[in-house]
């Protein structure tokens, strides 16, 4: 119970914090995506707005100019009324000539006099409004500035030039983010406890699985999965489940065989040791007739004995990993035609009508030749069994498309509908007292399976039942 405990706590561990990792990288992603999103948006919307103001003034500084621009040129204009160029305006005003030199500043500073070759500036040189951001190493604060042409009469008279500090576009873009800030706390502090929830919902439902199957592991089968729906867990649920019931029902299948098996072992042993014993007295030694039936039945008895243990060792052969099969081209014409001969005699004592059917002369197959063989027999070898005299046994060989198809047909007592699916399952002998060990079948489906093959099983109950082996053909083999 500890080992269960602590390995539970490691899947709990794992698994669910795996998945809130998961969750909470997803959403941290998005959050600083969000986030770095939006800075750049309000930055920007502010510096536009900014941008925006100031040109708003430059051309409102225009209009002024063009009013005086009749009577006066720029120099007296610049010495007759400074103010009317940065009267209500915060941002610094310098007027320029053409070529660049400070005419006149706002706020006096040492740049009058002096030519300005900032990139904004060499635009308006062009007739072009001009964008710049600088740093102030005297007031230690980022600027902006625009210059704007001063034209008139489609001349160029000068620059306007109007600086600006992006103080406060800072300051408003972080207070804004303040709000974004604690917002995108809030989302992973929701996201955090929502992949709390989420995993612990996706997890329960494994850990209870988990219990399930170590309960098998330990031989409980009666433990059952819940199933409450369609998804993945549910479909693994059902399958424990199938597989519990499977485990149950070949495990009384193959306590069954055990026990006849065992039934069946003990007959002719009991059989063989009474007439050994029988045997050894000096009355029977002298009648010749007791001794020879004593014999006989012994032969039998010890023959019977070695099919069953040949079933045995045959089933444990072919459940070996290591063992090979002995594949060859071969003919299943001639093949099936041989164990036909080598069963007549047999179905003729038992007066069956035994027929053996086919417009081929030879078909290739690439198969083990003697293990191809033992399927055959046992398959005839069941349908005579089970088949009464006068009954019929037909063998036909087909071809449908690239395989071959060999049908074993009787008219016996046939399988019950309920056991059809079972009959070639391991150690499954049926109702019928018939049925011996409960392998022959199964040894045959293996086989069968081991050469890419199919054995389909159809039959009546009253009507008799038809074996049908499909096993694929040669490609490079022509119809003969």
């Amino acid at each position: 119970m500890e080992i269960k405990n602590n390995y539970n706590i490691n899947i709990n561990n794992s698994y669910r914090s795996t998945i809130i990792r998961f969750i909470m990288f997803f959403v941290l992603t998005v959050v600083i995506g969000f986030e770095i999103f939006a800075y750049n948006s309000i930055q920007n919307y502010y510096k536009q707005n900014l941008i925006g103001s100031m040109l708003n003034q430059a051309k409102i500084n225009q209009l002024i100019f063009d009013n005086y621009t009749n009577k006066y040129d720029l120099s007296d204009i610049i010495i007759g009324d400074k103010n009317a160029f940065y009267r209500g305006n915060v941002s610094q005003v310098q007027i320029l000539d053409n070529s660049g030199i400070v005419l006149f500043d706002s706020q006096a500073s040492d740049e009058v006099g002096s030519q300005l070759m900032k990139a904004d500036v060499l635009s308006s040189k062009e007739g072009k409004q001009g964008i710049y951001k600088s740093y102030n190493e005297k007031t230690k604060e980022e600027v902006l500035s625009i210059s704007y042409p001063l034209m008139v009469n489609d001349q160029q008279a000068g620059i306007l030039r109007l600086t600006s500090s992006l103080n406060k576009v800072k300051k408003k873009v972080k207070a804004d983010m303040f709000f974004y800030f604690l917002f995108g706390i809030f989302v992973l502090i929701g996201a955090y406890f929502l992949s709390l929830v989420a995993s612990k919902k996706l997890v329960e439902p494994i850990l209870k699985l988990i219990d399930v199957s170590e309960k098998l592991a330990k031989g409980d089968f009666d433990a059952k999965a819940e199933v409450t729906g369609k998804d993945e867990l549910s479909k693994l649920g059902r399958t424990l489940n199938f597989m519990s019931e499977n485990i149950v029902r070949r495990e009384d299948m193959k306590n069954e065989f055990i026990s006849s098996v065992s039934h069946e072992l003990r007959t002719p042993l009991t059989s063989i040791k009474g007439w050994a014993i029988t045997l050894q007295s000096k009355e029977i030694q002298s009648d010749r007739d007791m001794l020879n039936q004593g014999l006989s039945i012994i032969e039998s008895e010890g023959d019977r004995l070695s099919m069953m243990v040949e079933d045995l060792l045959d089933f444990s052969r072919l459940q070996s990993s290591k063992f090979k099969y002995d594949k060859n081209n071969i003919d299943i014409v001639e093949l099936v035609k041989e164990v036909h001969t080598q069963l007549s005699p047999r179905a003729n004592n038992e007066g069956i009508n035994f027929t053996f059917t086919t417009v081929y002369k030879t078909l290739m197959v690439y198969a083990d030749k003697n293990r191809m063989k033992e399927v055959f027999i046992n398959i005839i070898d069941n349908a005579i069994k089970f088949t009464d005299k006068d009954g019929n046994i037909d063998i036909l060989i087909e071809v449908n498309k690239d395989k071959i198809s060999i049908s074993i047909t009787d008219d016996g007592e046939g399988i019950k509908e309920d056991e059809i699916a079972y009959v070639a399952s391991k150690f499954y002998k049926g109702s019928s007292s018939k049925s011996q060990t409960g392998l022959g079948l199964s040894i045959c489906e293996e086989i069968i399976k081991a050469h890419d093959g199919n054995m389909i099983i159809k039959s009546k109950y009253g009507s008799g039942t038809s074996v049908i082996v499909e096993i694929p053909r040669l490609n490079d083999e022509k119809d003969n």
